[in-house]
């Protein structure tokens, strides 16, 4: 197959003039997420009153939606008087109410009908958990009170996000629309996340395990976001380089050739503008190539990467009759060299190779 088609020949001069996919990334879609100001309800406290805590702060700082929230209150619960926020707040549950100011403080700034405020009464289209629906479904994957909620609602989140970006002006995607291809992509994050959770049992001393499930949602994140950025090419290369046999570095290679810029860096932006997951930026910034930060001995970082880069693998392009015997990974993915993983009896079945 001509892969020409999907990695054009690019001289130095046309590389460095395809920076703006960069700056378009940050205009288009982190800085409209950053505006949301979604940061401090992306993590949850663990204790019940520090949730109503947390929850009344963010009331006081936006005043303007305790109307509508006591109007919502009031038509949930007929008897309820004017009783203080913090009783508002446990009566309707810090979960529900965090939803219901999720897809609040989302529209301030995406102002799409689908999620439109009815100020008199305070409600919303539809159920707040069905609007958000892959934050909800990301923690409801990997348990609603496991030490991995808050990594999977924020990536699930995120997906959220771009699923009604696409919609605004933001974009000017015009009758474009990725509803599907943004699905498909979380599914695909979900069962790699799994996968690399269900590894990481066998990986000893995985520091960054709680972003383990992170790592597929990045990369799927950053192909969407190449696509909602380059609508006339993203999702056409997708389709050619699927149908080829290619190695993660080889990807990477061709977007890199392509647009100019590649999932690693773009997973690395995304990763750093959302809360407490700077240590995941690092890792996605060594996607596909986790030696590099084997080399300086930044080991944590490593194995990350390197257990991200095992689980896609195994669920995209490496089948399971190339994983021969025990021991080492690297005759199979060469990237793994230094991956501290043993190919054992227990470890091929927990992967299904």
């Amino acid at each position: 197959m001509d892969t020409t088609r999907i990695a054009p020949r690019r001289d130095k001069e046309e590389l460095s003039l395809n920076q703006p996919l960069i700056e378009d990334l940050f205009t288009k879609i982190i800085g409209p997420f950053a505006a949301t100001q979604l940061s401090p309800l992306m993590e949850e406290p663990d204790s019940s009153e520090d949730r109503v805590s947390r929850l009344t702060e963010i009331f006081n700082q936006y005043p303007h939606f305790i109307p509508p929230f006591s109007a919502l209150i009031r038509s949930v619960n007929p008897q309820e008087t004017d009783t203080v926020l913090e009783e508002k707040i446990r009566f309707y549950t810090t979960k529900h109410t965090r939803n219901w100011l999720v897809v609040n403080m989302m529209n301030q700034i995406l102002d799409v009908k689908e999620l439109k405020l009815d100020d008199s009464t305070g409600r919303l289209p539809g159920k707040p958990h069905d609007l958000i629906k892959f934050a909800t479904k990301a923690q409801t994957a990997f348990g609603e009170e496991s030490r991995y909620k808050d990594q999977a609602y924020a990536g699930g989140l995120m997906f959220d996000f771009l699923f009604y970006l696409q919609r605004t002006s933001f974009l000017n995607l015009g009758q474009s629309k990725f509803d599907e291809p943004i699905t498909q992509a979380f599914t695909t994050a979900i069962e790699q996340g799994r996968l690399i959770l269900k590894l990481s049992r066998h990986k000893p001393k995985l520091t960054l395990e709680r972003f383990a499930l992170l790592v597929p949602m990045m990369r799927q994140l950053s192909q969407i976001s190449i696509c909602l950025l380059q609508p006339s090419t993203g999702p056409e290369f997708y389709k050619q380089l699927g149908k080829i046999k290619h190695s993660e570095t080889i990807r990477l290679a061709m977007e890199m050739k392509t647009f100019g810029s590649h999932t690693g860096i773009i997973s690395a932006y995304l990763a750093r503008s959302m809360p407490s997951f700077g240590e995941l930026s690092e890792v996605m910034s060594v996607w596909g190539f986790p030696y590099l930060s084997w080399v300086p001995g930044h080991r944590e970082v490593h194995d990350l990467s390197a257990m991200g880069l095992l689980g896609v693998s195994i669920n995209e392009r490496v089948k399971g009759s190339e994983f021969k015997g025990e021991g080492k990974l690297a005759p199979i993915i060469a990237e793994l060299e230094h991956l501290d993983l043993k190919l054992t009896p227990e470890v091929k079945s927990e992967a299904k190779i």
